[in-house]
């Protein structure tokens, strides 16, 4: 095979560890190399990302026959819950349209922002969405929450709060500080064998099923202080269940596929391992860290050329009013079409932008 061609105007990098290069050099890259494919929290930051799900989910997964284990937090557990759905780009589409269409007051409340994405995921799921995720021939969806301990129980506002910032001291002395006060819980779909972490987080895994898929979702996307967290889950025990980011922001490679090459489409070029570990720049992780990452993400020139120059954020909904933000998401997501055209091309041309 000819040596990769590098494609410096693509909209899209590519991010590869050292075994997941090896293989596409020597064999290009197909649905099937995947071993585990994964999606990282950051609510609105997933409409970059829009287009690339489309050609995903639309055109090159579909190839796949055989099971496929997917591994989520947050906002990606909801894309991948549209993936793993018969129509998966109605889903999508659906996804989309309630997202967009998201408004609040100006003094908006916890409640406010729980009853608004309540109605998006329902708009997402549909009536058959849990039974066709659970059934799905391919995809096996893990979706991560936490479960809270202490006062990370609370959804008072200051004990919540005090519950936080004891989480993130806990955290700055090291991850595995962060089992004194949640745990990682884990809803995976029962027909594949339960995912295995190697580090020290206290780890629960609970059976998927119609009864909670619903509950998991909204869990697992339940950030503390901006939407409240989830109690009395089937199948679950009891607690209050949060945000999968604050264990697994963007994840590591604490988690294995087995065989296989790790898939993540990302709208960084590097992982978070934690929601406390934002600011901690050494704890930031390049693909090289991981021997078998392929990771795909909007490039520097990409972003740039974005409306103001960014990726959308939460913070968003802050700095501009509501009619603004919705022309910069709607820009976001039409412009976010190239990122999926620029994959499909690269994957049947095998010419690769690394």
């Amino acid at each position: 095979m000819t040596a990769a061609i590098h494609i410096k105007s693509s909209p899209l990098r590519w991010s590869l560890g050292p075994k997941a290069k090896h293989h596409i050099q020597q064999n290009g890259f197909s649905a099937d190399d995947i071993g585990l494919m994964i999606g990282a929290s950051g609510g609105p930051k997933w409409l970059v990302l829009a287009g690339l799900d489309r050609a995903l989910f639309g055109a090159f997964m579909p190839s796949r026959q055989k099971p496929l284990v997917t591994l989520a937090s947050s906002i990606g557990t909801w894309r991948f819950a549209c993936m793993a759905q018969k129509q998966p780009l109605v889903a999508l589409d659906r996804f989309l349209e309630a997202y967009l269409a998201q408004s609040y007051p100006d003094k908006v409340t916890v409640q406010d922002v729980s009853r608004v994405l309540d109605e998006v995921l329902g708009h997402l799921l549909g009536e058959t969405g849990a039974e066709e995720i659970l059934s799905h021939p391919v995809y096996r969806n893990h979706i991560v929450t936490i479960r809270s301990g202490g006062t990370l129980r609370s959804d008072h506002k200051l004990a919540l709060a005090a519950g936080l910032s004891a989480t993130f001291l806990a955290n700055l002395m090291g991850r595995a500080r962060l089992g004194m006060l949640c745990e990682r819980a884990v809803f995976g779909d029962s027909r594949e064998q339960m995912l295995q972490f190697s580090d020290p987080l206290p780890t629960r895994h609970i059976a998927l099923s119609t009864a909670n898929m619903e509950l998991a979702l909204r869990a697992s996307g339940a950030v503390p202080l901006v939407l409240a967290g989830v109690s009395n889950i089937p199948g679950a025990p009891a607690g209050v269940y949060r945000d999968g980011g604050i264990t697994d922001y963007h994840f590591d490679q604490s988690v294995s596929p087995g065989d296989g090459l790790v898939f993540y489409p990302h709208f960084y070029d590097h992982c978070v391992p934690g929601w406390f570990d934002k600011g901690l720049k050494g704890r930031h992780l390049s693909a090289q860290h991981w021997d078998s990452l392929v990771m795909v993400s909007p490039s520097s020139e990409f972003v740039g050329k974005l409306p103001g120059g960014k990726i959308p954020d939460r913070k968003d909904f802050f700095s501009m009013d509501n009619a603004r933000r919705l022309a910069l998401w709607q820009k976001t997501v039409a412009e976010s079409e190239r990122l999926g055209d620029a994959f499909l091309e690269a994957v049947e041309k095998q010419q690769w932008s690394f």
